[in-house]
């Protein structure tokens, strides 16, 4: 009987499994990726995956987690760009947001269909746990948007379900059947930019009082 892995092995072997289940994730996506596969790329068998994790699915919920936190704060800390009008450089940051929603390999995958996949999947302490700390890692960035007088001062739980929202229509853009999805899309940030953020010349009064 093999010995058992000290707590240093085990946080290795994750990390591995992080890295190589990203690796087949982005290449062959989530529905045509294995659990032998994983496992193999991992160098553990199919049997110890399952000490990490109970289905690919929560796996590659967490590569999810790592991918967002490599370019989360780079985004909100950059979405008022210094000289450019306000509500312009909030277009921006959301037509970004959603052109990484749509283009990058991890992220282009949660269709509608994979979407729902993972819903099923997942423990519900898993997504309630995500959703919670993407919320508070949010409300921070908004926070100090509302203190700058460059945003509304808004109820925050409504403004987090706002975004959440917005998320969800780009999940379930192939569900557009003969509509415009850019076009809605302009609209939903069109919309977004003019009642959120306060305009240059307001936001300077609001701080200086």
């Amino acid at each position: 009987m093999p010995r058992p892995w000290s707590e240093k092995e085990k946080e290795i072997i994750k990390k591995t499994l992080l890295v190589e289940a990203r690796r087949l994730f982005e290449k062959y996506g989530l529905q045509k990726t294995t659990v032998d596969e994983i496992a193999r790329a991992a160098n553990i068998s199919k049997g110890s995956f399952y000490i990490f994790y109970q289905s690919k699915e929560e796996l590659y919920f967490d590569v999810l987690e790592d991918v967002e936190r490599e370019f989360k704060d780079k985004m909100f800390k950059n979405a008022f760009e210094p000289g450019m009008n306000r509500r312009k450089s909030f277009k921006s940051f959301l037509n970004q947001m959603i052109d990484l929603l749509i283009t990058m390999p991890l992220y282009k995958e949660i269709t509608s269909s994979n979407y729902e996949l993972l819903l099923r999947k997942l423990p519900e302490k898993t997504l309630e746990e995500h959703m919670q700390r993407d919320q508070e890692e949010v409300s921070k960035f908004f926070n100090y948007w509302m203190d700058q007088g460059w945003m509304k001062n808004v109820d925050m739980e409504a403004l987090n379900g706002l975004f959440l929202s917005l998320i969800h229509f780009v999940i379930h853009r192939d569900d557009f059947k003969g509509s415009n999805f850019e076009a809605a899309k302009d609209l939903w940030i069109d919309a977004l930019a003019n009642y959120l953020i306060i305009e240059d010349d307001k936001a300077e009064e609001i701080k200086v009082k």
